[in-house]
């Protein structure tokens, strides 16, 4: 289960490089689902530096609509408050239900983490996710924090706070929005990345950006993260970490440095609700939560519209 402790939140903003990217709003996909027998014939290995386990082309659609509850899709756990997510049918985008998690007086609501062990077979080498998500009745006092998506999350002491990440106990990034950097509030909140990794000790590596995530209605977030290279328990430094907010690039690292093992690779992505500061009463809603594996973000794009 992931620890995900209060930290001091160490800000450093990033400048903005912003690129024009597709129009956001592709329709729901159909969900994809690649386990047992399926995930075999693919020939899942666990080769170090090689390409993601199951195999070049998969796409994997989370279609809320095929489920009754989000456990039956993501592992919902730590789930620290009175709210439990749920699938709820008032506020969708293009199907019948959208994933509801709402905040009361506690910090953490859950995570919700699609784990590609358990539905695909094995760690990945390099994720595209994209979803959309409503944040509503959100007003943060200055500097507080939302954080509202693991992108991805590799549970170990490693990956949130436990310990020092050494390679093989865990990383993560989490994703989200803050009243930092002269916020547009209450109309919008500034993007940040969260993110536990080999080059940074104590508390995560906290950067703002000058992308806006507007509050009340969908916006749509697209995630990039390759795993590093390495070779005999050292780490290169060429992971790729980037994040797009409505379609316009918010950040971007080609040169971190993540993991020293296979089994330290890409275990999980998913919604995720964290607050730092105040967000009683504030509620976010999760649409089209689609994946690719084995692809950047415009051949995902690509392959997703033509699916």
């Amino acid at each position: 289960m992931t620890s995900d402790q209060p930290v001091t939140e160490r800000d450093r903003s990033v400048s903005n490089d912003r690129t024009s990217g597709a129009e956001a709003g592709l329709g729901r996909r159909s969900y994809l689902k690649l386990a047992g027998s399926a995930a075999a014939a693919l020939g899942i290995s666990g080769v170090a530096g090689s390409a993601a386990a199951a195999g070049d082309g998969d796409l994997i659609s989370v279609n809320y609509d095929d489920y009754s509850a989000p456990g039956d899709v993501y592992n919902v756990n730590d789930v620290r408050g009175s709210h439990q997510p749920e699938f709820v049918t008032n506020r969708t985008t293009t199907g019948q239900q959208s994933l509801y998690t709402a905040f009361t007086d506690d910090q953490k609501i859950a995570n919700c983490e699609y784990r590609f062990p358990e539905h695909v077979g094995d760690y990945q080498d390099e994720v595209y996710t994209r979803f959309k998500i409503y944040p509503e009745n959100f007003n943060l006092n200055q500097d507080d924090t939302i954080r509202m998506f693991w992108g991805p999350l590799t549970n170990g002491p490693g990956s949130s706070g436990g310990g020092n990440t050494d390679g093989t106990n865990g990383w993560s990034n989490a994703i989200g929005f803050a009243n930092r950097n002269d916020s547009p509030a209450p109309e919008g909140y500034k993007f940040f990345s969260y993110s536990y990794h080999l080059d940074n000790t104590g508390s995560g590596d906290f950067q703002m950006t000058d992308a806006v995530v507007q509050m009340d209605e969908w916006n749509e977030i697209e995630c990039h993260v390759k795993v590093n290279s390495y070779q005999n328990g050292q780490a290169n430094a060429d992971g790729v970490m980037q994040y797009w907010v409505n379609g316009e690039l918010a950040f971007e690292d080609t040169s971190m440095r993540f993991t020293t093992t296979d089994d330290n690779r890409i275990e999980a992505v998913g919604p995720l609700g964290y607050v730092v500061g105040n967000a009683s009463n504030a509620a976010m809603y999760y649409d089209e939560h689609d994946i690719c594996l084995n692809m950047g973000r415009e051949e995902a794009r690509t392959a997703l519209e033509n699916q």
